[in-house]
């Protein structure tokens, strides 16, 4: 008995293949969203600026990575403030820990990479902590 000859693409492979590209299509998507927000996207903090004249980075966001070296007793309503080696030039420098980023365990001797801003009154406070 002779074979048939197939006729036209099969409608499965043709539904399979537009499911598997709207997925990869999403993935890229949702990765290129999610670096927007992330430390990704910002610049190294400039330290040395920074420690010679605040006043004029108010306002600036910047990463800062480093080790803690001290730390100030934590309180409720104010947080923590905490003292960072930055690695780049062996510098300390204050970083007020907000209350609502308390859930992050900070210790002495840890190594952390911080989302910093130069507050107004020339404070840095965290805005977003990973531990490296």
């Amino acid at each position: 008995m002779p074979r048939r000859a197939q006729k036209g693409i099969n409608p499965m492979l043709v539904a399979f293949t537009a499911i598997i590209i709207a997925v990869v299509f999403a993935t890229i998507l949702f990765f290129l969203k999610s670096q927007k927000g992330s430390l990704r996207s910002l610049t190294n903090f400039d330290v040395n600026e920074y420690i010679k004249e605040g006043s004029t980075l108010l306002g600036t966001q910047g990463i800062v990575s480093g080790t803690i070296n001290e730390k100030l007793r934590w309180t409720g309503d104010r947080g923590e403030v905490v003292s960072l080696r930055v690695d780049t030039i062996n510098q300390f420098i204050p970083i007020l820990i907000p209350p609502d980023l308390s859930s992050t365990n900070i210790a002495i001797g840890d190594r952390f990479t911080i989302n910093v801003e130069v507050s107004t009154n020339e404070v840095l406070i965290a805005k977003e902590i990973i531990r490296r």
